[in-house]
């Protein structure tokens, strides 16, 4: 028989889809690379290890569509591999270059980890992290599920329900396709729920879903439980709201463990000291370098930034992570006396790349997270399939719109910069309709109607990328918000110049795509959900 208190540790793995194989390197490209050196390869590191020592414990990773795409991209991932080369060959300059300085023990502390990484990544899990993270779910140590489509801001779709169920389609097939089964659970792209979102979602045959804190404690009725068991929605599904104070703990960024002084600095990079002839074009985009993973510094407190000393971090981590049980030992016990069958449940979501690529040491906290709580008789980490299937809450409830992020409602995504953008949203979606009704009445298994078929679905492509909330939230945060807005752009017209294209082929009653036609190359181009 398990603990009582049950810990949803919940990770959000999701990267806007960003392909570019007309180019040998490409800035935005960097952001999956990191992504996948820096959080994802050490997290199947730190699961491996907990492994092999027989820990006990779960830990949940929702894996966006458009990261299930892009690590299943032969183009990626050969960039990947030249990607951790091009960090090797540095490595080992900053090895010689450092030889007989201070700075001696810790390049070698890099290089060892770089070859260690490269041989998970080549040798062991040969490319293919989409199966190692099956592999890690068969043996008990993850629990997989996904995230809504591109990423939508579902609330902003209310009157689109073409688009939700759209974007429910690509989830569930993408899923499957990845991972040999259909997903049970969803994370709702940036929380953002609306009443009635759960009936698009059984729709599709999801069990579950997760809110911002409010989305719940403001449901109808009131919660009896709070944020503390799953709620079962109207339409017979569950969902649970994020539990405060351990968010806190972690994303907190004045009180937080990794603001902690003795954590590796996030900010200085070696591609900030270094002369461009020593670094090489891989690590500069114009005249801007780009970050090369490479940190000398620790956080320090202050503006003069002392060395970072990876075994004191180490340390410091296996401290806070050992804290954050106790911490949630006391919470559950707190709660159990006042709960029916004696049981609670808590929910910890973050976003996975803030283990490991923000702050650095976050996999090691993760493993010695796990190990700490094996040794619990109050709590255990638990897989979400296994507990968001009942409620101590008797009540079928109602939860309310909201979202995470600044406000809780929205503000993020639906403001002033980027309100224009979700009009065209909607244009681009009655051209979609539009061609749809043509195609049914000339019959879609006609030279022609297949023809049609192809300008509706990289329409829908188009349309998928274009309503990504990556995009709001870069412009909202000023964050390359001048890529965002050329993708906004580039999908916009990518729709209207496909849509003109489509009505030309149906008047001149073709079945073949002009030689000026842009849908061939959009096809290889904006290739996401291909299978289509």
């Amino acid at each position: 028989m398990g603990a009582p208190g049950k810990i949803l540790f919940l990770m959000h793995a999701h990267l806007p889809f960003v392909r570019h194989p007309e180019f040998k390197r490409f800035f935005e490209e960097n952001w999956l690379f990191e992504a996948i050196a820096e959080t994802y390869l050490p997290l199947v590191q730190a699961m491996r290890r907990l492994l092999e020592k027989g820990v006990p414990g779960t830990l949940n990773l929702s894996v966006s569509p458009p990261l299930i795409e892009m690590l299943s991209d032969e183009n990626l991932i050969e960039k990947f591999s030249e990607h951790l080369k091009k960090q090797l060959e540095l490595i080992e300059k900053e090895v010689a270059r450092n030889a007989g300085t201070e700075l001696e023990q810790l390049s070698r502390f890099y290089l060892s980890r770089q070859q260690t990484l490269m041989d998970l990544w080549e040798n062991r899990i040969h490319r293919n992290l989409l199966a190692e993270f099956l592999e890690l779910e068969k043996a008990g140590k993850l629990n997989l599920l996904t995230c809504v489509g591109t990423h939508p801001f579902l609330p902003a779709y209310q009157s689109d329900p073409a688009s939700i169920r759209m974007q429910l389609d690509v989830t569930v097939r993408c899923f499957e396709r990845a991972f040999g089964r259909k997903p049970m659970g969803v994370w709702l792209p940036e929380c953002g729920y609306f009443p009635g979102l759960d009936k698009y979602l059984a729709e599709f045959g999801l069990h579950y879903f997760f809110l911002e804190t409010h989305g719940v404690l403001l449901a109808t009725p009131t919660p009896k439980y709070g944020v503390f068991t799953p709620l079962k929605t109207t339409q017979g599904l569950y969902c649970m709201g994020r539990e405060q104070k351990s968010s806190m703990e972690v994303w907190s960024r004045r009180t937080g463990y990794p603001g902690h002084p003795e954590y590796r600095e996030f900010f200085t990079d070696i591609a900030k000291d270094r002369p461009r002839d020593y670094l090489g074009e891989y690590f500069f985009a114009g005249d801007t370098p780009i970050d090369s993973g490479f940190k000398y510094n620790r956080i320090t407190g202050g503006e003069k930034k002392e060395l970072y000393r990876p075994w004191n971090a180490m340390k410091l981590a296996e401290d806070h992570a050992h804290l954050f049980v106790v911490n949630r030992e006391a919470t559950i016990s707190e709660l159990l006396v006042n709960m029916d069958g004696n049981k609670a449940a808590m929910l910890c979501p973050y976003d996975a790349e803030l283990f490991g690529h923000w702050w650095f040491e976050g996999p090691l906290f993760l493993e010695a997270m796990l190990e700490r709580a094996a040794s619990s008789s109050v709590i255990e980490f638990a897989g979400a399939d296994e507990i968001m299937t009942s409620s101590a809450d008797p009540d079928a409830h109602e939860p309310a719109f909201s979202s995470w992020g600044e406000g809780g409602f929205g503000s993020v995504w639906i403001n002033g910069e980027t309100d224009k953008y979700y009009p065209q949203s909607y244009r681009l979606r009655a051209m979609i309709d539009h061609l749809i009704s043509i195609r049914q009445k000339m019959g879609e298994g006609s030279p022609r109607g297949k023809l049609l078929t192809r300008y509706i679905k990289q329409m829908e492509r188009e349309l998928m990328l274009f309503q990504s909330s990556d995009w709001a939230f870069m412009i909202h945060n000023h964050s390359a918000d001048g890529y965002a807005r050329r993708r906004l752009d580039d999908h916009y017209n990518n729709g209207h110049t496909l849509f003109a294209e489509a009505c030309k082929a149906i008047l001149k009653n073709t079945d073949k795509p002009a030689a000026s036609s842009i849908l061939p190359k959009l096809e290889k181009t904006n290739s996401i959900f291909s299978w289509l």
